[in-house]
This record gives C-alpha cells, structure tokens and sequence, in this order.
C-alpha cells in the first residue's frame, strides 16, 4: 500500500488541536476554568454586568468561529488578540504589574492559537474549515483507450452440469442430552 508521506503534523492533528485550544476558551467564556478577565475591555465603556456578559458572549463567538475552521485566519488573529488586549489590559493598565505569569500564560495560549494555522498551506487551510470543504472526486487518467465489446456466450452446446455428491450422514448421532439426572 502506497501511503503519501508528508512532514510534520497532518490536517487530522492540527485540527484536534485547534477543537482542544478552542474548548479552553470556550470555558473560560463561561466561566468553567481560571482564566483572563473576559470583560476588562468593556468596562470603560459598559456597565459592570453588561461588560461581563458581551466579554463572555464575545469570546465564546470567538472560539466558536476558531472552532468551526471558516475564515481560518480571520478567526485566529480575532481571538488571539482579543485575549491579548484582555490580559495585557488586566495585567498592565488596570492592575499594577506584579505577577506577570498570567500575562504569559496568555501570550502563549495566543501563539497557540495563531500556529494553528500558520503551518497550513492554502489547500490545508481550505480542508481546516468545517463547511468550506467538500470532497472531490479526481479524475482518473486511462494510459490507452478502451474499446468496450459486447460480452456475449461462447456459441455452441452449454457444458454439462457437474452432478453433486451425495451429502454424508453419519452413523450413529450420539444424542448429547440423554440421560442428563444421570
């Protein structure tokens, strides 16, 4: 069997990858895990409540869209920076900075995320999407020309069935179920 051999991860791999960083933020969006505060942007311009919904509701239509593969690129860098903004907003303007491992821990999901495509072509960014790849049926090239011919019976007389012998029985059938109580 001839398997096409290709380098590094397949369109398979990449695409798990991207369903599992994708579930992540979908929890922190509700509030499953620890993560980013999702709602940091909004609160100059919102009220407490409605910021925390439209950051919750944001990041989950983001992660959702990230999931589904369509407009791959788009998808990614979206995400990617609206959880940038968001720790770098919480971790540096809002906050002082004194603990700058959730900042980082941010800034490597986001490469993550932005890897998830960067190592696709543009055939595999294609097949990444959900519903923008189909299956195509490839044309098979003939080496020569086939000249189709009627398939008709060998005149003459039909062969002679074969006669079948005649099934074997056996002696005597030990009957297993007699005399069970013994």
């Amino acid at each position: 069997m001839n398997q096409h051999q290709t380098r590094g991860v397949d369109q398979i791999g990449v695409n798990l990858l991207r369903v599992v960083t994708g579930t992540f933020f979908m929890a922190v969006a509700l509030d499953l895990v620890d993560g980013f505060d999702t709602a940091v942007l909004f609160r100059p311009l919102l009220d407490p409540e409605i910021s925390e919904a439209a950051g919750e509701i944001g990041l989950l239509a983001l992660a959702i869209w990230f999931m589904i593969g369509a407009a791959l690129r788009l998808a990614a860098l979206s995400l990617a920076l609206f959880v940038l903004a968001s720790s770098f907003t919480a971790n540096f303007i809002a906050a002082p900075a004194e603990d700058l491992s959730a900042f980082w821990y941010d800034l490597t999901l986001c490469c993550g995320v932005l890897l998830s495509y960067l190592t696709l072509d543009e055939k595999r960014l294609r097949r990444a999407s959900v519903f923008s790849h189909q299956a195509r049926m490839n044309r098979i090239a003939a080496q020569r020309r086939v000249r189709p011919r009627r398939v008709a019976p060998a005149p003459g007389p039909k062969p002679a069935k074969r006669a079948r012998p005649a099934p074997r029985l056996p002696q005597e059938e030990a009957n297993i179920f007699t005399d069970i109580m013994g």
